[in-house]
């Protein structure tokens, strides 16, 4: 593939090169307070010096190996601290990042890397990289904290900072490159949050990837701090005393993680929490109520964002302050206009639905393809106070604006979705379970669980008649992220069909309608299963939970958890009864680890032991 130098770059605007504005301004951060905690974890805190010579390191690294010009670098780190060490590394030297999360599918990455055509990668990890990539791993690095800064080339403010891959409508990961202009433009919308040095800022994942794209920079470039926090290892049940411990004071999450950790909080609060900020999905009024109900003291910010465009509304909503419903996704930020038009350059009227469009100066993102950037943006109308640099980006989302003018979300207008905080084009999914070998066709589609979160159902016409739905969902798992698998797989004699002959979606079975297991019959883990009494008792308690949460009916020792349907919310939930019933303090982490119920089950006889 064509790196994205500048001379594929949009057409430039801004000044001429120089540092890199992101660059630039965390480097004053390091400067003005270098002891100042930058990343604080139970492992470790590492300072902004500490951080600042991790980045330098990386910075060398990369101009040894490639000298200089902008180029993709992908990164497969997975330690925090060393991930954001490389991200402004990467910057430094000139070249752009493109995070690859080591927990997806080897295949997955394996293409993403091929399809860059990246000539070194950068990871913390041991695995070996496919062709003729060379590694640089951290580890191996030359870390030198209080020398002198490593100069950086000059580069334009427009040229690239960072490609994201996500979810496709073509069937494939789609790769979204933002310039360092707008990358540092983003941070200034967030100014109403008032981030500063004395805050702590939660840094949420989900398996302890940390992909760097927006949210951390609002605190690094502030002198802020950031907490990681990791939703598969660390769980939920331990959360409030986890943000006391780490002096946490602004909380960011998706709001179903939020509505996880109310789920268990068991009326535990914490008070050090001034700021909830909620986004990446859309935000209930009962997921503002939780918030208060876990911070009391917490203003909640709702955002509305996107990996094109960054924040483009912000709403605030004090302790005191009624909470709408339906909650708006804010007033405007600064350097950003939304309108909303019934068709192309039709605005429409107060409280009319129609797409939201995003007007900026700062816009520029684009898609990686085989033949170099694709700009995602248009020419605004040469009105309003943007100026003659204002671009348009037609979003695939819908809403309305109220009187008072602020934005009210309405979902989307294509086959974008949210999973569990993450974006999914059902197009992809659908595309990858046709290609599971024993499948004639497929329809994928969300549906929205009891606890109000977004998942997905598969329906599968198999044209093998041994195929199951644990075994497409095995076979998916081998190509495909966790959230992007589908939750339930249903086994259906026809697919239903429009009068064109398109699948008719709306006329899907309702997924408890369908065939959802096509399991050999066997009988469920009963105490004739296991020599011990206490294993076999434990083996069938842990069962029946498992076939409570996840409505499978009989589960057999070696079944495994997410074969079977399984998601992080249910996860969570199974854990939440295991801990209530043995009145043991079981890991969340223990399912993603050892998803089979063999397993689960040992771990909570471990635990039994210990009490």
């Amino acid at each position: 593939m064509t790196a994205a130098t500048p001379d594929t770059a949009p057409e430039r605007t801004g000044p001429p090169p120089g540092d890199c504005p992101v660059v630039a301004d965390f480097a004053r951060q390091a400067e003005a307070g270098p002891d100042r905690p930058a990343i604080v974890s139970p492992e470790e805190t590492v300072g902004y010096r500490e951080l600042a010579a991790r980045a330098d390191a990386v910075t060398r690294a990369l101009l040894d190996a490639r000298g200089e010009g902008s180029e993709p670098v992908p990164l497969m780190v997975l330690d925090p601290a060393w991930m954001l060490a490389a991200c402004l590394g990467v910057l430094k030297a000139g070249k752009f990042y493109v995070p690859l999360n080591p927990h997806h599918p080897d295949a997955r990455n394996r293409n993403l890397l091929t399809r860059l055509g990246a000539a070194v990668v950068v990871t913390d990890g041991p695995g070996q990289s496919p062709g003729q990539t060379a590694v640089i791993r951290v580890a191996n690095l030359d870390v030198r904290p209080g020398a002198p800064a490593t100069p950086g080339p000059a580069v334009e403010p427009d040229a690239w900072a960072y490609a994201l891959y996500t979810s496709g409508s073509t069937g494939l990961p789609k790769g979204i490159l933002q310039n360092r202009a707008d990358m540092r433009q983003n941070v200034d919308r967030h100014a109403a949050l008032g981030i500063g040095p004395e805050d702590r800022v939660t840094l949420i994942n989900a398996d302890g990837f940390v992909a760097a794209v927006s949210n951390p920079y609002t605190a690094l470039l502030n002198g802020a701090a950031l907490v990681p926090y990791s939703f598969q290892r660390d769980g939920v049940h331990d959360l409030i005393e986890r943000l006391d411990a780490a002096g946490t004071t602004v909380y960011y999450s998706f709001p179903s993680f939020l509505r996880q950790a109310a789920a268990v909080s068991e009326g535990r609060t914490t008070e050090r929490v001034r700021l909830a900020y909620l986004g990446g999905e859309s935000v209930h009024r009962s997921d503002v109520l939780a918030a208060r109900r876990l911070f009391p003291a917490a203003t909640v910010a709702v955002g509305l964002n996107s990996t094109e465009t960054g924040l483009t509304r912000l709403h605030l909503i004090p302790p005191d302050a009624e909470v709408p419903d339906p909650v708006p996704v804010g007033e405007p930020v600064p350097g950003v206009e939304v309108h909303v038009e019934a068709a192309p350059g039709r605005p429409t009227a107060t409280g009319e639905a129609g797409r939201i469009v995003v007007r900026s100066a700062h816009l520029h993102p684009a898609q990686w393809t085989d033949q170099g950037p694709r700009p995602l943006t248009e020419p605004a109308p040469q009105t309003g106070a943007l100026g003659p640099a204002a671009r348009d980006f037609r979003t695939g989302d819908r809403g309305r604006i109220d009187g008072s003018g602020r934005l009210i979300h309405l979902g989307r207008v294509d086959g974008m979705v949210k999973v569990r905080g993450y974006r999914v084009e059902t197009v992809e999914v659908e595309s990858a379970v046709s290609a599971v070998t024993g499948v004639a066709e497929a329809a994928v589609v969300p549906y929205e669980t009891e606890e109000h979160a977004t998942e997905l159902a598969a329906y599968v016409v198999a044209k093998d008649p041994d195929l199951t739905d644990a075994a497409v969902r095995g076979a998916l798992s081998e190509t495909l992220p966790a959230h992007l698998v589908p939750s339930s797989v249903l086994l259906v004699p026809r697919l239903p069909r429009t009068r064109n002959g398109k699948i008719d979606r709306k006329a899907l079975p309702d997924r408890a309608s369908g065939t959802a297991t096509g399991r050999p019959a066997a009988e469920p883990a009963t105490a004739s299963a296991a020599a011990d009494g206490l294993r076999a008792r434990v083996l069938a308690q842990v069962g029946e939970i498992w076939g409570d949460v996840l409505g499978a009916g009989p589960v057999l020792p070696g079944d495994d958890f997410f074969s079977l349907g399984g998601t992080s919310i249910s996860a969570l939930r199974v854990v939440s009864r295991i801990r209530k019933d043995f009145g043991v303090p079981l890991r969340l982490a223990v399912i993603f680890e050892t998803p089979s119920l063999e397993a689960v089950a040992e771990s909570v006889l471990r635990e039994l032991d210990r009490t």
